[in-house]
Parts: C-alpha cells; sequence; structure tokens
C-alpha cells in the first residue's frame, strides 16, 4: 500500500479545502473527478509533500509523513501541474535539471534524455527552446521531466486540459504504459481519460469523498458526461460569454480565455414557445433524442450544439413531444457551472 490517509484536513484560513479524507491507494490508476475548488488539487499537493495536511495522518509506505520529513515522500514522488513552468533553455536542460540536482553522471543524463523523449514520442526535441513549442509540446516536456526521475509515483493535474485531441491521445497512451510500472494519480475533468485509465475514481464534492469505486461503478462519471462543452470565454461589464459552436451562453464566472463549463440536465426548462424568464439562457431547436430511464426522461434538443434536458415522464407525455418537435430551452446563468 503506497498512501494511507485518516481524517486528513486542510484548512487556508477560514476556508477548508479537505474534510475528513479516509483513502488508501495502492498499486493503481486513480481518477479524482470533481468541479473547480472542490480539493482535487489540493488533495494532489498533499499526496506529493508540497502541502502538509492540517489535522490527520498521512503516511506513505508506512512511514508517517509530517512537516519534518516531507523530503522523504518527494524523492519518491513527482506531481505534474496543469500549466508547467520551465526554466529558461532548451527541452534539454529542462529534463535534466532534476537529474543534476541528484549529481547523476553526464553521460547518463544525455542516455536517460534521449530516452525518455522517444517515451513521450518527441524525440529530436532535446535542443528546441521551450518557449516555442505548443501547448501540447509543453505538457509532454513536463511529462518527461517527470519520468525521467523514475518516480514511484506520478500525480497528474489536469493533464489533458485545453490540448488538441492528437496531443492528448499521446499523453494518454503514455500514461497508459507507465502505470504498469508505478502508481498514477489523476485529477481531471477528462472522463474519458478517467474512463479508460482508472482503476478507481473518486468523486469529490466540498472537500469529501462522496462516491468512489470503479469508472463504471461511479454514477458522477454519468452525470458528468451531459452538457460538457469546451468554448473561448470573455469578460465584458460584469457579464462573461462563452462561445460553444454556434451558440453563445452567458454564466457568471469573471474568466476569460478558453474553459470548459457543465449544465446539468435537470437544471433546463423545456417549454413549447418563448417565455419570459429571467433565465439568460433561451435557445430553440428540434428534438433530436429521446431515452427514459426509472421514470425520468431525457430529451436532446439541437439549438446549434445538443443539450440534454431532464424531466418526468407525466410532463413529457402532456408537452406531447416528439422527436422532430421544436421547442425551446432555458437555463440560468448561475446554472452554467465552470469546470
Amino acid at each position: 500500500m503506497k498512501y494511507s490517509l485518516q481524517g486528513v484536513t486542510k484548512s487556508y484560513e477560514k476556508i477548508e479545502a479537505l474534510r475528513g479524507i479516509d483513502l488508501t491507494i495502492g498499486d493503481e490508476v486513480l481518477g479524482i473527478i470533481g468541479y473547480s475548488g472542490v480539493g482535487k488539487t489540493t488533495l494532489l499537493k498533499i499526496l506529493a509533500g508540497l502541502e502538509t495536511p492540517t489535522a490527520g495522518i498521512l503516511k506513505y509506505n508506512d512511514k508517517q509523513i509530517t512537516a519534518e520529513n516531507m523530503a522523504f515522500l518527494r524523492k519518491n514522488v513527482t506531481m505534474i501541474f496543469q500549466t508547467p513552468l520551465f526554466l529558461r533553455g532548451d527541452v534539454f536542460t529542462n529534463i535534466a535539471y532534476g537529474l543534476r540536482i541528484r549529481n547523476t553522471p553526464e553521460p547518463i543524463i544525455k542516455e536517460q534524455v534521449e530516452k525518455v523523449l522517444d517515451t513521450v514520442r518527441l524525440p529530436g526535441l532535446a535542443h528546441r527552446d521551450t518557449k516555442d513549442l505548443s501547448g501540447g509540446e509543453q505538457q509532454r516536456v513536463a511529462l518527461a521531466r517527470a519520468l525521467v526521475l523514475d518516480p514511484e509515483v506520478l500525480l497528474l493535474d489536469e493533464p489533458t486540459s485545453n490540448l488538441d485531441p492528437g496531443n492528448a491521445s499521446i499523453i494518454n497512451d503514455v500514461l497508459r504504459e507507465e502505470s504498469e510500472s508505478r502508481v498514477i494519480v489523476i485529477a481531471t475533468h477528462d472522463l474519458p481519460q478517467v474512463s479508460r485509465l482508472a482503476d478507481r475514481v473518486l468523486y469529490l464534492m466540498n472537500g469529501v469523498i462522496i462516491e468512489e469505486g470503479a469508472p463504471e461503478q461511479v454514477e458522477a462519471i454519468t452525470r458528468f458526461t451531459e452538457n460538457i462543452f469546451p468554448g473561448i470565454s470573455s469578460h465584458v461589464d460584469g457579464v462573461s460569454t462563452i462561445k460553444v459552436e454556434g451558440i453563445e451562453l452567458k454564466f457568471t464566472e469573471p474568466v476569460e480565455g478558453r474553459v470548459s463549463i457543465h449544465v446539468r440536465p435537470q437544471d433546463i426548462i423545456l417549454s413549447k414557445d418563448w417565455i419570459e424568464t429571467s433565465a439568460r439562457n433561451q435557445f430553440r431547436g428540434p428534438i433530436v433524442g429521446v431515452e427514459e430511464k426509472n421514470g425520468v426522461v431525457l430529451v436532446s434538443v439541437d439549438v446549434g450544439t445538443i443539450f440534454r434536458a431532464q424531466i418526468t415522464r407525466k410532463s413529457f407525455d402532456e408537452m406531447r413531444l416528439f422527436l422532430g418537435k421544436e421547442i425551446n430551452i432555458s437555463f440560468k446563468a448561475s446554472s452554467v457551472i465552470l469546470l
């Protein structure tokens, strides 16, 4: 067993980021999912030895970790952040940095850097300046920088966030290969990644583990797959707008740039006609899918992108809905959740 956490909490002044986490991690790929701000990154930092718990017990390989022996944990664990930082200089310098700190002989450093660049599918890039790399290449170099140290545990915070499908696929392939020789813990909104790679998934909410199990057993996986959209956000005069395919959505978070958002199916109101409402988002389109489960009907509506709304079977029948029927959907700006 690599990790044992008992009653671990972490507070930042009045904010309690983690609340009584009980968790064991063995030789596995563990996925951590949850909305922004629920404690995923904080948990990774504690596992990496970058943060100390406010309360509770953290053990690694049966050794209790305290503020005095964090170095023991850091020697065995490496964390990759969502936005990697690099030293000035080329790819070789950045990957070799950790090995040089460990006083590794230069011929071995050269051999190991070349080997790990092959692992992340970037052969021949050793002398490219890191500032000239694409976002996907930077993330793969960050992965190489971690793997070259041969850690027992690899921790990743949103490793494929905002990457193109090609680079995301390469990173997933590398992680699948590396899972044969090390423990991997991934905090992510990439649900296909969790479903394909993870042996076990934790669903965090407000600093607490709500669900835990194999990907196919965790209901949050299904909930998270509905109405998730990437897009470009702008914030003007106190209003945020995200462009998603052919439509624009209003939401409340003051952010700029690339984001991913989620709208819960139960927060979407269906109506036959345009309605007077305080909801900032209202669109119209045809019904393109209907699925019933346990008395609940999921109605897919194409309004330029496809939204799925949840209603009761009784409401579905009373509204006389059917495939191809034009219908309105509406939801509040506060119902748009930033991932």
